[in-house]
């Protein structure tokens, strides 16, 4: 009985399990088949949305706000053609004012091909890539930005303009000192505008064809917080008085109380304008442009010599950061000034005296100089003239100068005028009065170049013109063919004669230039003895002037003997060493005294 039953259920599963195989296998099958319709729906609508849209703007593609879904290159063509038409000009309006640009002045054009190509590829990446799927994005929005075609330049020169026209200057509250007390200046506010933002505004406003943009100003206070305000009146009275000497090698410049208080003034907003106008005339002062040199040699004379110079250019950070660590430390204490040594470099000339000779010139080795106030204008005009004689002229290694052989005939004939010269023991008016004022700078500067002096004899007596500036003794005269002026070029190089007439300033300057031997002159003071009066002034008749007139032609001189030494060494080995001696007479102040009619 048990066993039939088994048999009987084995039977029962073995239906049960026919029926469910038969049943699985119809669902795969069932499954298989719309999984497949479903990826040939999909390769159809694939291959139908990239067939449609080969030759046309993909779906859900905006430009403008504006969808362009299936817009051929054609149809977008005649949109931008109208979308732009008329529009030429933005309207930028500023508080009450407006500013126009004209788009024709920054060169603006809508490149239609560069638009088309940026929004057709929106979307066909299955152009690029092979089995790239459009419809995963078919319906996700996409959005062009427009392209614009404009010259920048162009562009930003009109920003520059209307920054420039709305924007107003703030005058700021100021300090300031006035009858040595500090003051307070009242201020006005200012605007300003972003240069930047505005430009992004208006390179949007083209791109999306807009006329009008409006900017909002910013407003610059002018005033001072009483806090500000009383720390800074506080700092300038403390400078009252003060002042700052900028020096760099033998020359200064002095910053007063006024200019130290006027920097307190300065802030990121008025660009520190104070500190920096300072800073630019200290500049002006100091810098210097190097200087190439010039020499031109023909027919056995230097007709153009310029020497090389180095130039200066003042580091203007270091600079006005020194003035100012200054400025405050003198405004904590009781110090009345302080000196500054700003930085600086030195630039080289492009061709240097040296390099443009053969004949040993390179550096200034010695220079003299002479004042002649008051003289006449005959006596000015030959002191011109005889020093031109001598510009350019080359002392040969060993060779004795004459002055008188290198200055050639002193006469009319040459051009002299009549002046007042010593002859004889009395004034008198002759032709090349004046010629020894450059005999006189020519000693000075052989002296100060450590040359031998061969020849050289003083004045018969104290002339003003060579006092003026200078102690006695430092004259020479010269009086051709009896009296004359030689120094020796004992150098191994050649030596060059400059000279430099300076007519506005009444100043002769003499500059030798050569190689230097490190040799160094040293001359001693003047010491004067044995002074003795001039005598009495002495009247003489002159029927030639009317009755009455006082005509002086010569002034009293007090007589004197004097010396000085003369001494040239070299790394300290004495070359040689020298007395001059002048002897000058007691001179007579003499009239002439008119008995005319």
């Amino acid at each position: 009985m048990l066993l039939s039953e088994l048999n009987y259920m084995k039977k029962i599963f073995k239906k049960l399990n026919a029926g469910t195989e038969k049943t699985i296998k119809k669902n795969i099958f069932y499954t298989a088949f719309v999984i497949l319709a479903i990826l040939f729906v999909f390769v159809l609508l694939e291959t139908a949305n990239q067939i449609y849209f080969k030759e046309k703007i993909s779906y859900n593609v905006f430009e403008f706000g504006k969808n362009f879904s299936g817009y051929t290159k054609s149809e977008y063509y005649n949109f931008l053609t109208g979308y732009f038409e008329g529009y030429n000009s933005i309207s930028v309006k500023i508080g009450d004012s407006a500013y126009l640009i004209n788009l024709s002045d920054i060169n603006f054009t809508v490149d239609k091909e560069k638009n088309w190509q940026n929004i057709y590829r929106e979307k066909k990446e299955y152009l690029k890539k092979f089995f790239t799927l459009s419809l995963l994005s078919f319906a996700k929005p996409a959005y062009v930005k427009p392209s614009a075609s404009y010259d920048i330049q162009l562009l930003t020169d009109e920003i520059a303009n209307i920054e420039s026209a709305s924007s107003t200057k703030p005058i700021f509250e100021s300090v300031s000192i006035r009858d040595n007390s500090v003051i307070i200046s009242p201020g006005q506010d200012g605007t300003s505008i972003s240069k930047d933002i505005l430009k992004n505004e208006i390179m949007n406003a083209i791109d999306y064809r807009e006329k009008d943009i409006v900017v909002v100003p910013k407003i610059i206070y002018s005033s001072l917080s009483q806090i500000e305000k009383e720390k800074i009146i506080s700092k300038a009275q403390k400078l009252i008085d003060k002042k700052i000497l900028i020096v760099m090698d033998d020359k200064k410049f002095t910053l007063t109380d006024g200019d130290l208080i006027s920097t307190l003034n300065d802030k990121e907003e008025n660009k520190f304008e104070n500190i920096n106008a300072l800073s630019e005339k200290i500049g002006d002062y100091f810098n210097q442009p190097a200087k190439d040199s010039v020499f031109v040699f023909e027919s056995g004379k230097v007709t153009e010599f310029t020497p090389s110079e180095y130039g200066i250019d003042v580091n203007a950070k270091d600079l006005k950061d020194k003035i100012v660590n200054a400025r405050d430390i003198l405004a904590t204490n009781s110090q009345s000034e302080l000196e500054i040594v700003p930085a600086y470099a030195k630039t080289n000339p492009k061709v240097t005296t040296g390099d443009i000779n053969n004949l040993g010139i390179k550096e200034k080795i010695g220079a003299g100089f002479s004042t002649f106030k008051g003289s006449a204008a005959s006596r000015i005009h030959n002191i011109e003239l005889a020093s031109s004689r001598l510009n350019g002229v080359l002392i040969s290694p060993g060779e004795i100068l004459s002055f008188n052989k290198t200055l050639g005939d002193v006469s009319k004939v040459t051009g002299y005028q009549q002046a007042y010269i010593i002859q004889d023991g009395q004034t008198i008016l002759g032709d090349g009065g004046g010629v020894c004022q450059v005999s006189t700078t020519f000693f000075r500067a052989a002296l100060n170049a450590g040359m031998p002096i061969v020849e050289r004899r003083a004045h018969s007596y104290r002339v003003s013109y060579y006092e003026q500036g200078f102690p006695p003794g430092l004259d020479a005269t010269v009086f051709d063919p009896t009296t004359d002026l030689k120094i020796k070029n004992d150098t191994e190089k050649y030596i060059l004669i400059q000279t430099i007439f300076d007519k506005k300033n009444n100043s002769l300057t003499f500059n030798l230039y050569g190689t230097s031997d490190g040799r160094v002159a040293t001359v001693g003071k003047s010491v004067t003895s044995g002074t003795t009066p001039p005598p009495d002034d002495l009247y003489i008749d002159d029927p030639t002037l009317k009755a009455g007139v006082i005509k002086q032609i010569d002034y009293k001189s007090w007589g004197a003997k004097v010396f000085f030494s003369y001494k040239v060494e070299r790394e300290g080995n004495v070359l040689f060493e020298k007395i001059f001696y002048s002897n000058y007479q007691p001179w007579q102040a003499k009239f002439l005294k008119g008995t005319g009619i």
